[in-house]
């Protein structure tokens, strides 16, 4: 097993990450970026990304791809193992994959949140068959065919945004009847409502998945009125928010109720050298330019935190 010393070891490569990592190289440290499986993480998600400064429009991806390119060029190390346990007690912090243990004298947390689920008796067993979470990835699969969305955040509106170009048919199926998206993504799905590409169902729940070896109909319950009625449809996208990747911290650092790693203003831990970044962490507003402020103050901080520390 390689033992390998650095300055700076981020761990999680999405737009928090990668930004740390530019900053942590900029600033002339030796820095290791440790991914799991392949950088850019909920950002490559998104089609059309329309409100990160100075792109008018950008895919997730290609953003992303602009971000490691930049990291890489820089100079820094970029690995991709998945991390199976961390020791942040002593001056150098240990970063342990199942293949190897990195040192450093500092690290940042940015390992991003993962799609949450409805929590139904199949969804496992439907999923990648008629059940996603990512319409941009398998939108493809449904053209010409009945649809549904389920969520009211900005995710869900791309979603169906995203489909209504394919689809025969597309639900949006939201649990209250207000929605949680930017005022700009509600205008356009009005828009596409009234050209009858979308029918919104609000007050509703997913009660039921129906289907064995594929997903045939939805079970669907008002929550106002309790009224229970099944529609056809071939393909469910879950948009309803994430879930933090902090189940490897418990114990580690500092997390609240609700899974998100505390910290202080620098964003540092309860762990000394320890930073947090992205959406793992405590705050009002989960975007990729905030992940990516996120990413630049932690690395700055932990540089700061470098030289004190000597």
């Amino acid at each position: 097993m390689k033992q390998k010393l650095y300055d700076l070891i981020v761990v999680g490569g999405g737009p928090a990450g990668l930004t740390a990592c530019i900053y942590g190289a900029r600033n002339g440290l030796k820095t290791l970026l440790v991914e799991e499986f392949a950088c850019g993480g909920q950002a490559v998600n998104s089609l059309d990304i329309k409100n990160y400064p100075g792109f008018e429009s950008i895919s997730g991806f290609d953003l992303a791809k602009k971000m490691e390119n930049q990291a890489k060029e820089l100079g820094i190390d970029e690995t991709f193992e998945k991390v199976v346990d961390f020791e942040f007690s002593g001056p150098r912090k240990v970063v342990e994959t199942s293949r190897n243990k990195y040192f450093a004298k500092a690290v940042v947390l940015a390992m991003g949140a993962r799609e949450r689920k409805l929590g139904l008796e199949n969804e496992a067993q439907l999923t990648g068959r008629g059940v996603s979470y990512c319409a941009v990835c398998d939108g493809g699969l449904y053209k010409n065919k009945v649809v549904a969305v389920v969520g009211g955040g900005n995710t869900a509106m791309e979603d169906v945004l995203y489909l209504t170009n394919l689809a025969k048919k597309t639900y949006l199926i939201n649990r209250s009847d207000k929605f949680r998206a930017e005022a700009s993504y509600v205008e356009c799905l009005m828009a596409e409502q009234q050209a009858q590409k979308v029918e919104v169902l609000n007050n509703c729940v997913v009660n039921k998945l129906v289907g064995e070896k594929k997903l045939e109909k939805l079970e669907l319950k008002n929550s106002k009125t309790g009224k229970v009625v099944t529609i056809d449809c071939d393909g469910l996208f879950i948009a309803i928010g994430r879930e933090p990747n902090t189940e490897s911290l418990h114990g580690k650092v500092d997390i609240d109720e609700y899974g998100y790693v505390v910290c202080d203003n620098n964003l540092m831990t309860s762990a000394k050298g320890v930073f947090v970044a992205g959406d793992i962490r405590q705050k009002s507003l989960r975007q990729i330019v905030t992940a990516c402020a996120d990413g630049a103050l932690a690395s700055t901080n932990a540089q700061k935190y470098i030289k004190t520390a000597k």
